[in-house]
């Protein structure tokens, strides 16, 4: 298997022969670093598309080499015809009151309107850890899936129109998931045709370039740990690979989110995400009001938006420059009916997480 070095740079950092794309049987994938880009949604097929919350000077749009034709998105559809895309979410490993009952997600690109294609959303457990030479090793990819619900891409919330925004969409599982014990993966996989998409060209929202706090790789004596957090699955047969180190160095985040659900609120000792530790919302049930609680590791702004079952948005409240340390937002239920609703907490650089709030009178 051929190996072709496409971009090395990984958070500031060189790894030198981690920072690789694999390539069997296709044309050289580049990533475009230099466009004049203004605007995150596209839905264009030029090589200006992106689906990142982007800045100029910042732009990791696909492209075959030697041509001027978009092959697809970094994070969905592409001409390599990449198959699936992850997202690794830690918590405290004493803790087993945690449940995760469905994923929030940002798509955008190009959806035809008589398209039949469907992704799937899954919920895995962390692989055992990986070795990939002398003394690296991944720490650990998507392994057995968890829970899993398969949704129609026209349903994804991708706007018709450059001039409409792309929306966020909550996809419940028909069944939660047991109650984990350690971390996990959330994500989703595609399989399509790519030279058949018939104007379907889709993927996940990512943040900006180098907005990853957490490191991309780790020391322990003399042993370099690959920290996995999120990855792309070939459809090479080589499997999962970390995007940070072995799929053109970029260390972002997918907006991707799991919606979690404590059995009791006062035991969970946290679940993280680069700068922001969630704790949940308590009372739930709510009768007039609930508090959310989180953590921030450094100063940061929040949204946190309140859904119905429906994904009709109740409520959003945005709170600016926020000091790092312990918060809570209060949620006002009194005028809410009675019922189920799914709020997400998300900061400035994308990290959230999504919750499950219960009203009763």
């Amino acid at each position: 298997m051929k190996k072709l070095i496409l971009l090395a740079a990984a958070a500031g950092m060189s790894f030198g022969a981690l920072a690789q794309r694999v390539s069997e049987g296709h044309t050289s994938k580049t990533v475009n670093l230099n466009a004049n880009l203004n605007k995150v949604s596209a839905k264009t097929t030029s090589i200006y598309d992106t689906l990142r919350n982007t800045v100029l000077a910042d732009t990791p749009t696909l492209y075959y080499a030697g041509m001027t034709t978009d092959s697809g998105f970094i994070s969905g559809t592409d001409a390599f015809g990449d198959m699936g895309y992850s997202e690794r979410y830690d918590f405290n490993s004493i803790d087993s009151n945690l449940q995760v009952i469905g994923v929030v997600t940002l798509f955008g690109g190009t959806v035809n309107p008589a398209s039949t294609k469907k992704v799937t959303f899954y919920t895995w457990n962390v692989g055992p850890q990986e070795s990939v030479s002398t003394n690296v090793y991944e720490s650990g990819f998507p392994d057995i899936a968890l829970d899993s619900v398969t949704v129609p891409i026209t349903n994804l919330g991708i706007a018709a129109a450059d001039t409409l925004a792309d929306t966020f969409k909550t996809f419940l599982f028909s069944t939660p998931t047991a109650f984990l014990n350690k971390s996990f993966f959330v994500g989703y996989q595609i399989n399509y045709d790519y030279t058949a998409l018939a104007g379907d060209t889709i993927g996940l929202y990512t943040t900006t370039q180098y907005e990853r706090t957490t490191p991309v790789v780790t020391l322990s004596g003399a042993d370099t740990i690959v920290n996995n957090q999120n990855a792309t699955l070939y459809n090479d047969g080589s499997g999962w690979h970390d995007n940070a180190t072995d799929n053109f160095g970029l260390p972002y985040e997918f907006y991707i989110y799991p919606i979690v659900s404590a059995r009791n609120v006062l035991s969970v000792k946290g679940i993280t995400k680069n700068n922001l530790t969630f704790f949940g919302n308590y009372p739930n049930p709510a009768v007039n009001s609930t508090d959310v609680s989180f953590f921030l590791a450094s100063n940061t702004g929040v949204t946190l938006q309140i859904t119905d079952m429906s994904g009709r948005i109740i409520n959003t409240i945005k709170q600016s420059n926020l000091a790092a340390g312990s918060q809570t937002i209060n949620i006002n239920t009194s005028n809410m009916p009675s019922g189920d609703y799914i709020y997400l907490l998300r900061t400035t650089e994308g990290d959230g997480f999504g919750g499950k709030l219960t009203v009763v009178k």
